[in-house]
């Protein structure tokens, strides 16, 4: 009888274990060097850009999702571009776009390099703890075939502005997941990038801090 008690019970004793041991690995797939970079502030975005009427509804169905994720943090649009740390340019045209890059990226050169083969892009300016002062997010959505692949392009975006910054190498239904192909880009945020936005946003952790 003793016996027959004792397999369930290691059984439950080790889950816990191996499921953190998942969850680790998951987490050290997207964040390798393990320090949180975060939000510490509510997110004020401004959406701009002559593509904002159509842009504007892609951005607010993912800001919504992000609600429900990480209830925590606070998502408020706002009108003014200066007051924003996340500022979304929106393009419908290659001309558009590169001008968009290079107004956003700084003097980041690297940008007009890539602008015409990519859809999207985002930069990110922490402080050395790992605090996210703004991210600004460049978007051209008429690269995009259907509206689940805009969707997709501003989830990928959206999670590189709140802080994972790599792109996972094992967890290939993650929007981070470049490697896709394009017709495949339609997914939603997957269990994985639910697991990550979660954790970073802890309240009990911080910035600069880990897991």
């Amino acid at each position: 009888m003793r016996r027959s008690l004792l397999v369930p019970l290691l059984m439950l004793l080790l889950l816990p274990a191996t499921s953190w041991a998942d969850a680790d690995a998951v987490l050290r797939d997207y964040i390798p060097g393990g320090t949180i970079t975060r939000f510490e502030q509510p997110v004020e975005y401004w959406i701009g850009g002559r593509d904002r009427l159509e842009g504007k509804y892609y951005v607010e169905t993912v800001v919504n999702e992000l609600r429900r994720i990480i209830p925590g943090l606070l998502f408020r649009e706002v009108s003014s571009r200066s007051q924003a740390n996340i500022r979304f340019f929106l393009t419908d045209s290659r001309e558009e776009w590169q001008e968009a890059v290079t107004s956003s990226a700084e003097g980041a050169a690297g940008w007009q390099e890539m602008g015409q083969l990519i859809r999207g892009f985002t930069r990110l300016v922490a402080s050395p703890g790992g605090v996210i002062r703004r991210a600004d997010i460049a978007l051209h959505l008429d690269f995009q075939t259907s509206g689940g692949q805009k969707l997709w392009i501003v989830r990928h975006e959206l999670m590189h502005a709140l802080g994972v910054m790599a792109h996972p190498k094992a967890s290939p239904d993650s929007v981070l997941n470049s490697r896709q192909a394009q017709e495949d880009k339609n997914g939603w945020f997957s269990d994985s990038d639910i697991l990550v936005l979660q954790t970073m946003y802890d309240p009990r952790l911080s910035a600069g801090g880990s897991w």
